[in-house]
């Protein structure tokens, strides 16, 4: 998982509540069966296709879409939910270019269906919470890929010392898996603030997306190790 399942003690809603979305009756029934044998987990409604499942999120709206769509329109249909929704995606198999699609369309999260029980609901509960979640079967791959494309750690540790204090303490943030609201909250700034920060930080470290800012923080040790996922 990346970031905290519950972000800097952040309480999570008494409730969350979720819709879920497959196109196979079975196992969009076993994943509405396995997140409501959790208490704190209320499944509003299920959907089986992509239109039906952003409806639902716009008429409803959970506080995540549990979403496994086969069928190839994953991008598309996550981002138009994610207008209104925090998504997790699920899958049955692992495709690194389909993770990134999903996750550039704007997913909160991928998870494999084998995962147990327990796993789908810290994953749910990790979303809910404005964090991100990925398998760690994901985990590899991508941080090979995104730490090939940023700067070596020497060249990270001088871009960092160009951050002010208040940048380097919205970048931890970030890296902890907090949105900008939830950073704004924390430093009791403006989101308007959060997002100038951000603007700066991606500048300074010239990254040119959130990923790889957090990326040189990990690498260069503003953030402690890498968390086990």
């Amino acid at each position: 998982m990346l970031g905290h399942e519950t972000p800097l003690g952040l309480a999570a809603p008494t409730t969350i509540r979720v819709v879920v979305a497959d196109d196979e009756p079975l196992i969009r029934a076993g994943l509405a069966a396995l997140l409501s044998a959790d208490t704190g987990i209320d499944v509003v409604a299920e959907a089986r296709t992509g239109f039906d499942a952003v409806t639902a999120a716009s008429v409803l709206e959970p506080d995540v879409l549990v979403l496994g769509l086969p069928s190839g329109d994953e991008p598309d249909v996550i981002a138009d939910a994610a207008r209104s929704v925090r998504v997790l995606a699920t899958t049955a198999d692992y495709s690194a270019p389909r993770v990134w699609a999903a996750l550039r369309a704007g997913a909160a999260g991928f998870l494999l269906k084998s995962r147990p029980p327990e796993v789908l609901q810290a994953a749910v509960r990790a979303v809910a919470l404005a964090g991100v979640w990925l398998d760690d079967v994901f985990v590899t791959d991508m941080l090979g890929e995104m730490a090939g494309r940023a700067p070596d750690r020497a060249t990270s540790s001088v871009l960092i010392r160009r951050l002010t204090p208040r940048e380097r303490e919205v970048l931890v943030l970030l890296a902890n898996g907090l949105g900008n609201e939830e950073i704004a909250e924390h430093l009791f700034l403006s989101e308007g603030t959060v997002r100038t920060h951000i603007g700066h930080i991606l500048m300074k470290l010239e990254c040119r997306d959130r990923t790889r800012a957090v990326v040189t923080a990990y690498r260069t040790g503003l953030v402690g190790a890498l968390p086990h996922w």
